[in-house]
């Protein structure tokens, strides 16, 4: 059996961070929801466009590196994937006593998830744009 000379560690790793951030997202849904996001009017839809920018820019480097292309298109498979993730949880919280789910924060989700395709598109030029400089 021929070895292949591909190194799987980026992957892998890329892979356990997304595992990783799902699990401490679904952790932190399943507590009473913290005292400053009801104090502050709109910073829990700022904790979800953040939190799902996080998961979208980790799944967009993932889909790079497994497919390795100039650019994600906007409605893609990182865009479904965060976006089905955003429906289980906003799903998961109406059933988790203490919390509740709502549409905005979906939308919060889904607007985090396009953010991270959008800076994901523009630091793969960026880098593409270097490489050919210094080729």
């Amino acid at each position: 059996m021929a070895k292949s000379n591909k190194n799987h560690k980026p992957t892998i790793l890329i892979s356990l961070l997304i595992i990783g951030w799902v699990a401490a997202l679904l952790i932190e849904s399943s507590q009473p929801p913290l005292q400053i996001l009801s104090e502050i009017k709109g910073l829990d839809k700022v904790a979800h466009f953040l939190a799902f920018t996080v998961l979208g820019l980790l799944v967009c480097t993932l889909s790079f590196k497994l497919n390795p292309k100039p650019a994600i298109q906007i409605f893609s498979m990182p865009l479904l994937i965060v976006t089905l993730f955003g429906i289980l949880e906003e799903s998961y919280q109406m059933l988790t006593p203490g919390r509740a789910s709502e549409l905005m924060d979906l939308l919060a989700d889904i607007g985090g998830a396009l953010f991270a395709i959008i800076v994901a598109n523009s630091v793969a030029r960026l880098i593409q744009a270097i490489k050919r400089i210094s080729s």
